[in-house]
């Protein structure tokens, strides 16, 4: 048993040894991704692009949603004094536009969730392109997004560097 653990204790070693070897030859890089997708200006366009495109749609529904609020409230109001065919006439409708409007906010919910992946998809893309672009110039072997770091020195967090360059793309980059 005392040669098992001298064996691995010197195997642990030996693995510990190489890997700080290693790592003085290894050039790390951290990205700060929700800093990126905040201030970034194509995930704030992206953000613009989004808002516009779903402007008109989500101020139907809003619209909807308050005739449908004026129809429950005028019914509540007048019940006492209809029929009760009449009644019942008023609630089917109100049931049933209470559906349409649960059926239009869920397909507006999904349509946005369709896009913003899009837009996502995209921005991470151009992130990606910007990124590689420093680790060739820096000669980084690794690049780990901060969150999956516990602690991130300074001098290795290359997000400025990042946003950097995607402000230059931007600037270069001709309006549409």
């Amino acid at each position: 048993m005392k040669h098992f653990i001298r064996l691995l204790v010197l195997t642990v070693s030996a693995g510990l040894f190489s890997v700080s070897a290693l790592a003085d030859d290894v050039k790390i890089g951290v990205l700060d991704w929700q800093q990126l997708s905040n201030k970034a200006p194509q995930a704030i366009e992206a953000g613009k692009r989004l808002e516009k495109e779903f402007q008109g749609p989500n101020e139907k529904l809003i619209a909807k949603q308050k005739e449908f609020q004026a129809k429950r409230d005028k019914l509540q109001r007048d019940k006492d004094v209809m029929s009760v065919a009449e009644r019942g006439k008023k609630e089917k409708e109100l049931a049933k536009m209470e559906q349409d409007l649960r059926r239009m906010d869920e397909e507006l919910r999904s349509d946005y969730t369709t896009r913003h992946r899009e837009e996502m998809d995209d921005f991470v893309k151009t992130v990606r392109e910007a990124v590689e672009k420093l680790a060739q110039e820096e000669k980084l072997d690794v690049v780990l997004p901060q969150e999956a770091t516990v602690y991130v020195s300074d001098r290795i967090d290359i997000t400025d560097k990042v946003m950097n360059i995607l402000e230059k793309a931007k600037s270069n980059k001709k309006p549409s």
